[in-house]
């Protein structure tokens, strides 16, 4: 944990994230603990749950982060750090309407607590920002309604150009079938000629 605390604030996320994983997986297997020991791994464990999602919040890894706050969480459901960190990493997610659910939360847990009440002023603005766009969107939407040509009632609507289509090729043989060919035309108006002038 230590040597996790020290590669954090050197800024080495991804070694500090190693350490902190490590220990993790180390006290995940508890049971055949004592009494005393159990309640210091959990401690540590927790600790290191908390450390690891602020070293993902850093490397912009949200919803990992979020995923290790809600483990400190199941077990401790009031636990400041873990509900600010998860907020961030709502808000990290563009998750602003939970962000600010869950940084009111830890308001009303820790009243004193700034960063909380900062970070839900900051949800709350992006929030109205998400809401304004969707406003002019679905207002774009609604403008396009009813444009397009309405047929009136009882008429058939015209077939699509493909359909055109399909029916001149069904046409073209019938009409080709109906009309002599070149030549045979000449043939039969002079065999008609011929046998004309015989009286």
């Amino acid at each position: 944990k230590e040597v996790g605390s020290n590669l954090f604030r050197s800024g080495r996320m991804q070694l500090a994230m190693q350490r902190y994983k490590k220990v993790i997986e180390l006290f995940s297997h508890i049971d055949n603990f004592n009494e005393e020991n159990k309640g210091k791994a959990k401690d540590l464990k927790k600790v290191c749950e908390l450390n690891l999602a602020a070293c993902l919040i850093k490397v912009k890894d949200f919803s990992q982060a979020r995923t290790s706050c809600d483990n400190v969480l199941k077990d401790d459901a009031q636990n400041v750090k873990a509900l600010f960190r998860k907020a961030q990493a709502e808000f990290g997610l563009k998750n602003f309407d939970e962000s600010m659910r869950i940084a009111k939360k830890v308001v009303e847990v820790d009243p004193q607590n700034k960063e909380a009440r900062g970070l839900y002023k900051d949800a709350h603005v992006e929030q109205k920002k998400v809401d304004h766009q969707a406003k002019g969107l679905f207002a774009k939407m609604c403008e396009g309604l009813g444009k397009g040509p309405i047929p009136e009632p009882g008429k058939k609507v015209a077939p699509m150009d493909e359909d055109f289509d399909d029916e001149d090729d069904a046409e073209l043989p019938a009409t080709t079938a109906n009309t002599p060919a070149e030549g045979t035309e000449d043939k039969l108006s002079g065999e008609a000629s011929e046998a004309a002038p015989a009286p």
